[in-house]
């Protein structure tokens, strides 16, 4: 059994059945809101399915659970023991810890060395997520790219926390040999999202001491304007619709379009507000060539009331790289690959979801006009006067330029 926390409260427990299932029951006393929308409020326990699409949505991916696993010394398929190995400092505000721990009310911190921190993300693939429960360090983070969270002080200064009280505030996310240029690529795209009016994480690139290439990602789950940190709650769509990660893509079982829009409309005070959020966000993948924007790439944020959509995170063009699919991991109406994506696709799209095919052609039309404008200044400047952001802007006022 593994407790719950959220702010301080005990929101209920954690439960591994003697089969392997999982459980989540809320605790009787429980006053706050549900933590997730597939996780109502409720006297019976949740079943396994929901549950374990919840919970173990907070965990990491593929080759990255398998090598924390491996270190651990846990079954990779146990989420149960990864989170409780894991679980101190996760997406959104929940902290999980043993019965009979109370969540720590003084936040402590290990800081970290230039070398020290060169060290953790060149080693990130062999020991992800700097994982050392002995130490305190226990840290988690969805996907399958590795990364670490971690805390920067206002001087600069980078540190793990050893506390569940310590929040992180940023995630590193340093160049995987296999993608050559991807920290070029997610900062030119988030830039450009903020340069075109969308909100999203606000980013930075960095460079280790023996010169490997980051992304330092400002965490827009934490509240940095208060001391100590507060933790934001927030879900992903696959959690939000009760599906596991190994389902996030849409030809997989994994959530559609429509079913995004559907939670927006029924869990958000101003749908008005949030449906051209997202639709506009679906527009800017197209154009920058995220064929990997899945329902996992899409949140909910929680911020003392009903859920807004949250800020936009992991922009990457997947098209500037010939090995990856050009699969939509979410199809545009029947369009499955992303140069099958017409303006029909779009109206249709509009039609299905009940959405103003004239109100979407002008909101596209807008972006895709600010965006070329946007990306031929950004290329201009130093930070991303560089190949790979050449070749995305290209891309970007291409299809401007055709629409």
């Amino acid at each position: 059994m593994t407790f719950v926390w959220m702010e301080g409260e005990r929101v209920g427990e954690l439960v591994l059945k003697d089969n392997g299932n999982l459980q989540f029951r809320y605790d009787p006393a429980y006053a706050g809101p549900p933590i997730s929308q597939s996780l109502p409020k409720q006297r019976e326990a949740h079943p396994h399915a929901v549950t374990k699409a919840v919970f173990g949505g907070l965990l990491p991916e593929a080759e990255i659970r398998r090598a924390v696993a491996r270190n651990l010394g846990v079954s990779v398929e146990n989420d149960h023991a990864l989170l409780a190995e894991l679980g101190g400092d996760v997406a959104g505000a929940l902290t999980l810890l043993e019965p009979g721990t109370e969540p720590a009310t003084e936040p402590a911190t290990m800081a970290l060395t230039s070398e020290e921190v060169d060290r953790l993300l060149t080693d990130l693939p062999q020991r992800p997520l700097a994982a050392d429960p002995a130490e305190g360090v226990r840290l988690s983070l969805a996907g399958a790219q590795p990364k670490l969270p971690v805390i920067i002080e206002p001087d600069g200064t980078v540190a793990l926390p050893t506390s569940s009280a310590a929040a992180t505030t940023h995630i590193l996310k340093p160049e995987p040999a296999r993608f050559p240029g991807l920290v070029d690529n997610e900062a030119f795209c988030m830039d450009l999202a903020h340069a075109c009016g969308l909100q999203a994480a606000a980013v930075r690139k960095a460079r280790t001491s023996s010169g490997l290439a980051y992304l330092v990602v400002e965490r827009y789950d934490r509240d940095l304007t208060v001391e100590p940190i507060r933790r934001l709650h927030q879900e992903d769509f696959c959690q939000a619709l009760g599906r596991s990660s190994d389902t996030k893509y849409q030809a997989e079982g994994g959530p559609s379009v429509a079913e995004v829009v559907a939670v927006l409309r029924r869990a958000t005070s101003l749908p008005a507000q949030e449906l051209p959020r997202f639709m506009q966000a679906l527009a800017f993948n197209w154009l920058i060539g995220n064929c990997d924007a899945h329902a996992k790439n899409y949140s909910l944020l929680y911020d003392r009331g009903a859920p807004t959509l949250a800020p936009l995170y992991d922009l990457v063009s997947t098209v500037v790289y010939d090995e990856l699919t050009t699969r939509l991991a979410m199809s545009i109406d029947g369009a499955r690959k992303i140069d099958e994506v017409t303006e029909h696709a779009w109206e249709r799209l509009a039609s299905e979801i009940r959405y103003r095919p004239t109100t979407m052609h002008a909101a596209r039309a807008t972006l895709l006009t600010r965006a070329a404008e946007q990306a031929q200044m950004l290329t201009q400047q130093p930070e991303h006067d560089n190949d790979m952001a050449h070749r995305i802007a290209d891309r970007v006022v291409r299809l401007a330029r055709s629409s």
